[in-house]
């Protein structure tokens, strides 16, 4: 078994989008601190990037689930960039992949801000 990775977010703040880099295993354990990162950020239309993420369990999954909700009701949104393998497994087992990596600002008529 491959060691723990602990989580690391470096926030990528851009004229019109929030790139979030996240590295480590998302979990119970560093839920929260991935929370502490986005929730602040509720507002603006954040991209996550999980490409570097070896793990994630229901809780990181919920919390993902929660903070586009919240996302959504501020006036901005969280899309997935990227999803590592593990985490895309996840996403497909429990039919959530095309909800969590849709943009909402891809309807007809709705310019789409520059992505990184």
């Amino acid at each position: 078994m491959p060691p723990y990775a602990p989580l690391s977010v470096e926030i990528v703040t851009g004229q019109d989008r929030v790139l979030v880099r996240v590295r480590g295993e998302l979990d119970c354990d560093t839920g929260p601190d991935l929370f502490a990162a986005l929730a602040p950020l509720a507002h603006r239309y954040v991209e996550v990037d999980l490409s570097q993420v070896p793990f994630m369990d229901s809780t990181g999954l919920s919390l993902l689930l929660g903070q586009r909700r919240a996302s959504r009701r501020a006036g901005g949104d969280l899309t997935l960039l990227r999803c590592s393998p593990p985490v895309r497994r996840v996403l497909d087992v429990t039919r959530t992949f095309t909800h969590l990596t849709t943009p909402c600002d891809t309807a007809p008529g709705l310019p789409r801000p520059d992505t990184f």
